[in-house]
């Protein structure tokens, strides 16, 4: 339910389900729903804010439980340096914080993608002589992973040494998959079936997720066999949906399609969710029909099946056809999703959406991005005014496409001087800024780090990590 657009819990169902993890002491379980809760922005007051106080109450006592609960309400509302300081005051004052606590804290950041705070908690955890800890050392890969930063989520994992424990390895996994080093997932996998450590559904949606992005079918194909006829793990929707992304990266979408008429259990919006946006890729219009007729049976105002659509049609220059959709989808009130993107400067999140002129920078903003066009252009870069999927005049596509979100995200970052961009978008990243981000990236001799709606993208010296698969 946590993983589907259309069902997000109501406020009895997870003062339901918080109480019993505190009841049942799965502390683990309870971690991961409060960490859902602040990445899906859901108000923390009333009861359940009192079921998780004490579900962590558990844990590590009821006053370290009400703290933990503040701390989130400062993180949740974008006061993060409010929420590292309360930390810093449990620290100073007590109770200490264990690892159970730290755990959950770095939780918290993980979810906001804070690597600033996240380094801090780090440090203290340090300090504490927690760091070593299984429940610390497996949150600090999490944290580290969730804000860009996956040579040290290596490095932590690479410290747990002999502690690691099977999520340890799901972590890691997880990890590598979503930053585009799905060889490396899938070696850790088999590494860790050699030492007999058995993986469980979790660590199987992340080697599948792996496979999928790096476009190992055959592999992924065997793994999925393994799980079902080896370790005896009844394939769930998640497994579906990675194996149906498979095989539509891939390009095989009779087959993906295929895969979900014959799958043993109703196609879900994500299995149909990931047909879609394979249609998209590869300008399949006939399938690109089907799935969001089936999408939107499941869920009627999923904006995302109508704006996939539309732009698989505009895609095949059918601008009649999209104009419908998009009028459809407005007759509804169906609302699209905006794309924004976010960059952090020295604690402070700033925020860009595309052609936006609020930011009180915009001036050297805009003249930054006018300079980065016009050199990457001298290098060979040519825009790819495709990607601009209305029945617009070149110029005015180019001009679109010089102004996307995450390339005034980059522009302010290079403004402010900083040595490893990290910029987080929360929508799929562009054909054109994919390219042209791999020309900034030579131009200006530094890593580029770009998050979007399913995975990193490392930037370095004119090549991407997805190495063009995403």
């Amino acid at each position: 339910m946590l993983n589907s657009s259309s069902s997000k819990p109501d406020k009895y169902t997870l003062e339901s389900v918080l109480s019993a993890c505190a009841n049942l002491e799965n502390l683990k379980l309870g971690k991961q729903i409060h960490a859902y809760m602040v990445r899906a922005n859901i108000d923390i007051s009333g009861a359940v804010r009192n079921a998780l106080i004490l579900m962590y109450a558990k844990a590590g006592g009821i006053k370290i439980s009400h703290r933990i609960v503040d701390i989130t309400g400062y993180a949740q509302n974008g006061l993060l340096s409010d929420a590292l300081d309360l930390f810093k005051k449990m620290v100073r004052e007590g109770p200490k914080p264990n690892n159970y606590t730290l755990a959950a804290v770095l939780s918290v950041f993980s979810s906001l993608a804070s690597l600033g705070h996240g380094n801090h908690l780090h440090a203290t955890a340090i300090r504490l002589q927690e760091a070593s800890s299984i429940f610390v050392g497996n949150a600090l890969i999490t944290m580290y992973s969730r804000s860009g930063s996956i040579k040290d989520a290596g490095k932590v994992f690479k410290q747990i040494c002999s502690n690691k424990n099977k999520l340890t390895w799901t972590y890691m996994i997880i990890a590598l998959a979503q930053h585009g080093f799905g060889k490396d997932a899938a070696e850790l996998f088999d590494t860790m079936l050699k030492l007999d450590i058995e993986p469980d559904q979790i660590t199987y949606v992340g080697v599948l997720f792996a496979c999928s992005h790096v476009g190992l079918v055959q592999q992924g194909k065997s793994y999925f066999s393994l799980m079902k006829n080896v370790h005896h793990i009844e394939p769930t929707s998640s497994h579906y949906a990675c194996m149906i992304d498979l095989l539509g990266r891939a390009g095989l979408l009779e087959e993906a399609y295929h895969f979900i008429k014959n799958m043993p259990v109703e196609p879900d919006v994500i299995a149909w969710g990931s047909l879609l946006a394979s249609c998209r890729v590869h300008k399949n219009v006939d399938l690109a029909k089907v799935a969001p007729e089936n999408l939107l049976l499941l869920d009627p105002n999923n904006s995302g099946a109508y704006s996939a659509l539309a732009n698989t049609l505009s895609a095949c220059r059918r601008w009649k056809d999209a104009a419908m959709i998009r009028k459809s989808m407005k007759d509804r009130v169906v609302k699209k999703e905006q794309g924004i993107s976010w960059v952090q400067i020295h604690n402070k999140v700033h925020i860009f959406r595309v052609e936006d002129r609020l930011h009180p920078q915009r001036d050297p903003i805009y003249r930054m991005i006018s300079k980065i066009w016009m050199e990457i252009k001298k290098m060979g870069f040519i825009p790819n005014t495709n990607s601009v999927l209305h029945d617009l005049d070149q110029e005015v596509k180019e001009q679109i496409l010089r102004h996307h979100s995450e390339k005034l995200a980059i522009a302010f970052a290079l403004i402010c001087d900083i040595a490893t961009l990290r910029i987080m978008k929360n929508l799929r990243v562009c054909n054109n800024c994919h390219f042209a981000i791999k020309y900034i990236s030579k131009l200006v001799g530094r890593e580029i780090i770009v998050r979007d709606s399913t995975r990193f993208h490392h930037f370095n010296d004119g090549s991407c990590s997805c190495q063009d698969y995403w």
